[in-house]
């Protein structure tokens, strides 16, 4: 009876496993090792779809995405770290795929937004993987660890997407573990139907002959009576005595370890195949890439050129941004008026990447390159992008002479507030003080914190000289002032010897204030650009520089702040 219990739950428990395994191995997994969700209708009244963070919260297998369009549209599927597609969709309608379920159940969330559009997200350079085109679109990435999401949408990133969606998670040898649990549940089942319906041989008679259930006896003997006994006695007969059967032991333990070494079998080989969840709750990354770099630099080459020759304030604008693009078209204005030729092309060439760590937008990188037409200087610049989706912008520009020794912009990155007790001087006390020693001139205190700089000087002396000038008109000048003013925050980086660099874009207002019955007006170039000498000022006469400052600061104790590069451009002149 026992034996036959342990073969019926020996074979249930096979029976159980056989089809987990049978189901995983030939119905979920197959041969490629991947459970596929099927062909999904995924659409979006938005411009994409994308995944929450949440839904790809383990890493190891490797992720399949087969997209194609139902309105035959060209598609495009790819995988990016969140912070980067958070910022992409920011602000834009969008729909959020919250759920998946094997095989066959996808979940989506519509986000409100503008109806855009986006940048064509081909034309991106933070993918970590992509595809796209007409057709069907498919990538296969190993899912790694941190928080990650898939992006579909077409291609133009204009029109709303509207697609046949197939998921697939491929775990390495989940086939083989699959069938392995099959096969042991067949194993199972096998034994627990043999134990079932094997019998017991019949046992053999004992050693006096006698049938089974009989015993041989002799009669009882009649002794004469005796003085005092008792009359004759009746026979006694012995009971029988029945042999009990002779069963083989049941082996218990045996059995009981049998069973638990299946199920242990079992679960171990399931749990092999289970990916580990993730731990990375915040991705980083380089800004750019060294490739991706260089076609920025190349593809803002061929737009500048074109912008120089035809002084295109509007094409500049597409390439360059803050203070530097009203310096460019600052230069088209005064070249303009000058009937000057345009500026010949020039590229630059053979640029060095120093990109910091990025985790969240605005980015930037810096980099350094040889000018085609000008073997004296390098060009140094900072570029950035503001969002995900925003193109990049060159938004400082200066020319450091050959002679200057730039320190090596490999491991650049970001200068924080720990860098402050490091340096010489903090990134922004620096940029401060720069504006206050101009603001001062030569004698200013702030002034020794800087090794000497011949733009400087030339500029201070010119300062001077137009103020003696002016006094020597008694009475003409009421007032004359140069004020120079430090951005808020100035892009600041540390390089890998612990040397900062900061690029300071500095602010110079100058305003004359004329005296009692005179008036003043621009007599010269480059101000005539923005105030022909026809025009004369009474109350006051005002021009805007802006004056381009590359700083070298060193550890702390290592010398003086050096002013790399110095560099001054007109933007504004008038007066009221």
């Amino acid at each position: 009876m026992i034996r036959r219990i342990v073969g019926v739950l020996l074979a249930l428990v096979g029976l159980i496993v056989a089809v987990v395994g049978g189901v995983a191995a030939f119905w979920l997994v197959g041969p490629d090792d991947t459970v596929h969700s099927g062909d999904q209708h995924l659409a979006s009244k938005g411009l994409a779809i994308a995944s929450t963070p949440d839904l790809l919260d383990r890493h190891g297998p490797v992720l399949h995405v087969d997209v194609r369009s139902a309105k035959g549209q060209p598609v495009f599927v790819g995988v990016a770290r969140d912070f980067d597609v958070s910022s992409y969709l920011k602000g834009t309608a969008h729909t959020k795929l919250v759920q998946i379920q094997y095989p066959i159940s996808l979940t989506t969330q519509d986000e409100k937004g503008t109806a855009g559009p986006l940048a064509a997200p081909d034309t991106l350079d933070w993918w970590v993987t992509k595809a796209n085109g007409a057709g069907t679109q498919s990538i296969a990435w190993p899912i790694e660890d941190g928080p990650y999401d898939v992006v579909i949408m077409n291609a133009d990133g204009k029109t709303a997407p509207d697609a046949q969606v197939n998921l697939g998670i491929e775990i390495p040898k989940a086939f083989v573990t699959a069938l392995g649990i099959f096969i042991a549940g067949v194993v199972l089942l096998a034994l627990g139907i043999l134990l079932v319906l094997l019998r017991r041989r019949p046992a053999k008679p004992g050693p006096t002959g006698g049938s089974y259930g009989q015993q041989q006896y002799e009669p009882a003997v009649h002794l004469p009576p005796q003085y005092g006994a008792p009359g004759p006695q009746q026979p006694q007969y012995p009971q029988p005595q029945y042999p009990q059967p002779q069963q083989p032991p049941v082996r218990r333990s045996a059995g009981r370890r049998l069973v638990v070494g299946g199920l242990a079998l079992g679960l171990l080989s399931g749990c092999s195949a289970i990916p580990e969840q993730d731990t990375v709750t915040t991705l980083t990354r380089p800004a750019i890439t060294d490739d991706a770099a260089a076609a920025v630099i190349k593809h803002y080459n061929a737009v500048n050129n074109k912008a120089n020759s035809t002084r295109d304030d509007k094409l500049i604008a597409t390439v360059e941004g803050g203070n530097l693009v009203r310096e460019s078209q600052a230069g088209y204005t005064i070249d303009t008026y000058a009937k000057a030729k345009p500026i010949g092309a020039f590229t630059y060439t053979n640029p060095v990447i120093g990109a910091p760590q990025i985790s969240g937008y605005p980015i930037s990188f810096v980099s350094t390159s040889g000018i085609s037409d000008n073997k004296e200087y390098r060009h140094v610049g900072v570029w950035e992008r503001a969002t995900a989706g925003s193109p990049w912008m060159l938004t400082f520009a200066a020319g450091v002479k050959t002679t200057v020794k730039l320190p090596d912009l490999t491991g650049l990155r970001r200068a924080t507030k720990a860098d402050d007790n490091r340096l010489a001087a903090a990134p922004q006390a620096a940029a401060t003080s720069l504006a206050t020693y101009l603001t001062g001139g030569a004698k200013s205190p702030r002034a020794a914190a800087f090794q000497p700089n011949a733009d400087i000087t030339r500029l201070l002396a010119g300062i001077m000289s137009n103020r003696a000038e002016k006094a020597k008109q008694r009475g003409s000048t009421r007032s004359i002032t140069d004020t120079f003013t430090a951005p808020p925050q100035s892009p600041a980086f540390v390089t890998k010897s612990g040397t900062a660099v900061v690029f300071v874009s500095l602010t110079h207002e100058y305003t004359l204030m004329p005296g009692v019955n005179w008036q003043f007006w621009w007599s010269g170039m480059p101000e005539n650009a923005f105030s022909p000498a026809t025009a004369k000022y009474q109350s006051g006469l005002t021009s805007t520089t802006i004056h381009d400052a590359v700083l070298l600061i060193p550890p702390k104790g290592k010398g003086k702040i050096q002013v790399a590069s110095f560099e001054s451009q007109l933007i504004e002149a008038g007066g009221y």
